[in-house]
């Protein structure tokens, strides 16, 4: 067989080209000089198309304009004969197109035509080599097979095309693992490879809540009608046995799987063709599950059912989850640690000062018992006495409501709520109408309703606002809501991954926060503020905390104070 040192180059190119299209190129160049072919065309099928386009040619009628030319599957007549190759898996070869009635005029002056399948590694058809000549007769059989065996080394371009597709979503994902920092972010990176490369109708993810006792809806992405209240027993239905077990499965026609339930459907159950569930484990805990389906195709002759190496690849990115789960759960059990701890300073300091409030009211109340029994009875150092009491009584109900604020801080109720009104509230009726401090409202951006607590953000913009009075003989309070910016993220060390925070800033024109004391302030108990334990702002970083956001100071010491708070926009939350 002649080219055979041709075709020894050309496997060598292949394997290690990174370059999937040069690859095919190359194809189609020896196809055209093993063939004697004038055009050689390389069709790719597209399962998020639904149809195959030109993705490589050469040739002397080639036209560069025809690359994404659309090719359809399908036996009918006027679809041409790469669909009919297409659709049957089956070499095709008319020596005078002229009298073939599946001949599609694509390029001018064809007389012969040869077309050979490209299947992928389960033998599914992926794609077709098409060959032209204007020589009636042109190919012969050593030709066919010469096709057909180029046909196999364009699959093998386009395995290593996909194998690097998914070497690259397993490395976003890896990524994703470093840089995430609150649950919501690592979904959404996961949620953008996943439907890059499995090219689902649908997938979602289930995760364990001990609250509820269940596998709840999380995340669902592509064209889902799922509930957000859905979720899973464990054992029940096709997800609750992976959940349970630990075992991924692949059904196709899953309605005939005796686990079936089809409880929760992302859509309807006699529309589903293909079915993967995998578990989301750490540690050899089941954290829950992720699960894909594929519709049935429109066109039965390509077959859309999930592949073993599609199962394994989503096992594999279910597994890289559950390890980034896993990862950010335990530095929340840090900081919660970390809050157990300043709790119990806490209760040690606040026993201290409530007990130097009741020493001091039970002194009182002694003096003002032995005052009863003087005559005449000193009306006016009684009254001093009932003031000074008084007073105590102040000082420990403000120490003890700063006490439930800060355990109370991280208790989250979530509700749909529109921010810059809940901002503005807040902001404004902090500061009394024509007193010399001023405040002011500005809303930058429009935002969208998202979940969040009311009462907790309330709070947290109040006691800035509050906080900054403390410094200020008059002036301006400003408080402005809108979208975060890239120097916001920068601001505070959050990458990028698509989830989209909502900006409060505070800013007052107080003497500012020098840069040694930024990070210090959040801490319990320190403040040069008289009033209270110095709780204030850390309950204010408790409460965004909560919320998986963040909080910085980015004002300029001597130019006054600037408290950044950044929210996550969530448009489904829960109670934590």
């Amino acid at each position: 067989m002649r080219h055979l040192a041709e075709l020894d180059e050309l496997l060598h190119n292949v394997l290690l080209a990174r370059d999937v299209v040069s690859s095919l190129y190359k194809v189609c160049e020896l196809a055209s000089l093993s063939t004697g072919a004038r055009n050689t065309m390389i069709a790719h099928y597209s399962e998020s198309k639904g149809y195959m386009t030109l993705r490589a040619g050469i040739g002397a009628d080639w036209r560069p304009e025809m690359l994404g030319e659309r090719i359809n599957v399908g036996v009918d007549v006027e679809e041409g004969i790469s669909a009919y190759v297409a659709a049957t898996g089956e070499s095709f070869v008319s020596g005078d197109v002229t009298n073939e009635p599946r001949y599609r005029l694509l390029i001018e002056g064809s007389r012969s035509e040869l077309a050979s399948p490209i299947f992928d590694r389960y033998n599914r058809v992926r794609g077709v080599l098409n060959l032209e000549s204007p020589d009636l007769n042109h190919f012969s059989e050593d030709q066919i097979r010469w096709a057909e065996l180029l046909a196999q080394v364009a699959s093998i371009a386009l395995e290593i095309e996909d194998s690097e597709l998914r070497e690259d979503a397993l490395l976003k994902v890896g990524t994703a693992l470093d840089v995430a920092q609150t649950e919501e972010e690592l979904l959404k990176s996961v949620e953008e490879v996943t439907d890059a490369v499995m090219r689902v109708t649908a997938y979602s993810i289930f995760l364990w809540d001990d609250q509820e006792q269940a596998f709840v809806l999380r995340d669902t992405v592509g064209k889902s009608a799922l509930s957000r209240d859905a979720r899973y027993k464990p054992g029940e239905g096709c997800t609750g046995w992976v959940c349970q077990h630990g075992e991924p499965i692949l059904l196709d026609d899953p309605q005939t799987d005796p686990r079936w339930k089809g409880k929760h459907l992302e859509i309807a159950a006699e529309s589903i063709h293909s079915y993967i569930c995998v578990p989301i484990k750490s540690g050899g805990r089941i954290l829950g599950a992720m699960r894909a389906i594929r519709k049935k195709g429109k066109n039965p002759y390509i077959d859309v059912r999930f592949t073993e190496r599609e199962l394994r690849l989503l096992s594999a990115i279910a597994e890289q989850l559950g390890t980034g789960l896993e990862k950010i759960r335990s530095l929340k059990k840090l900081i919660t640690s970390e809050r157990m701890a300043a709790w119990g300073e806490l209760s040690a300091r606040s026993s201290h000062m409530i007990g130097n409030r009741v020493f001091a009211i039970a002194g009182d109340a002694n003096e003002l018992k032995y005052m009863l029994n003087e005559e005449p009875f000193p009306k006016e150092k009684a009254l001093e006495l009932l003031d000074h009491m008084q007073d105590s009584i102040r000082k420990l109900e403000s120490i003890l409501q700063d006490y439930r604020d800060f355990v109370t801080a991280t208790k989250l109720h979530f509700a749909t709520n529109n921010l810059a009104t809940v901002v503005r509230e807040a902001a404004t009726s902090v500061l009394p109408e024509g007193g010399p401090i001023k405040a002011v409202f500005e809303e930058l951006d429009e935002l969208p309703e998202f979940r969040f607590d009311t009462q907790k953000v309330e709070r947290a913009v109040s006691e800035l606002v509050e906080n900054a009075t403390h410094y200020m003989s008059s002036g301006v309070v400003t408080t402005r809501v809108g979208l975060s910016t890239e120097d916001d993220l920068a601001a505070a060390n959050i990458k990028p991954r698509g989830l989209k925070y909502a900006k409060i800033e505070v800013e007052d024109q107080g003497p500012g926060v020098p840069s040694e004391f930024k990070q210090k302030i959040f801490d319990a108990y320190y403040s040069s503020r008289a009033k209270g334990m110095g709780l204030g702002l850390s309950i204010v970083k408790g409460i965004v905390d909560a919320h998986e956001g963040y909080i910085f100071e980015n004002g300029v010491a001597g130019q006054g104070a600037k408290f950044v708070i950044l929210l996550p926009m969530r448009a489904n939350g829960g109670e934590s």
